[in-house]
């Protein structure tokens, strides 16, 4: 029962999809509502690679890039109380699916981790919207390559027992109305 109670307990929220289908613009939404949340750290990875000339860029070194943010997740993760609502803009296991998607060998503390994160069993996610997808500097996939990941990304969170919640398309103030009565709902 104590386990059970600590998984209702616990508000760490991922909103999780692929690249360019809204996750951070709701991010931004919800934090100016006043919800805590974080955000997406593989954005602030490649603006710092791409300015001192690194590697560690998704489309040249994956691996490099996850063992960074894998190590920056774990921390924003550990560092907010899970009885705090908090949204988080993609979660630990993210790096698992993107990780799958490139077919790259996965080390077992990276799998280790996605298996033990502790987020809540909701995940948020926002679908394939085509209307508003656009890549940019540190976005670089297609609007092909992105709905592949998206679809990883929704094979992993379900594979390690999350419950996908799919976001309405609609305005991004409807859209976080959608996730903050989804939670009241499911909060005990």
């Amino acid at each position: 029962m104590t386990e059970l109670r600590s998984v209702l307990l616990n508000r760490r929220y991922v909103i999780t999809g692929g690249p360019g289908f809204g996750k951070s613009t709701l991010i931004d939404e919800l934090e100016k509502l006043g919800v805590n949340c974080r955000h997406e750290i593989s954005r602030t990875i490649i603006k710092e690679q791409l300015a001192s000339g690194g590697d560690a860029l998704p489309w040249e070194n994956l691996d490099a890039v996850s063992r960074i943010v894998i190590e920056k997740r774990l921390r924003q993760l550990h560092e907010v109380s899970p009885e705090v609502t908090t949204f988080f803009d993609r979660g630990i296991p993210d790096v698992l699916a993107y990780m799958k998607h490139d077919k790259l060998p996965i080390p077992d503390h990276i799998t280790e981790a996605a298996q033990l994160a502790q987020y809540n069993p909701l995940v948020f996610v926002t679908p394939p919207w085509k209307e508003i997808f656009r890549s940019d500097t540190e976005r670089m996939e297609d609007y092909d390559k992105a709905c592949s990941l998206h679809d990883m990304l929704e094979k992993t969170y379900a594979s390690l027992g999350y419950t996908l919640v799919h976001i309405p398309f609609a305005s991004v103030e409807t859209r976080a109305s959608f996730v903050l009565s989804t939670i009241q709902e499911n909060e005990i």
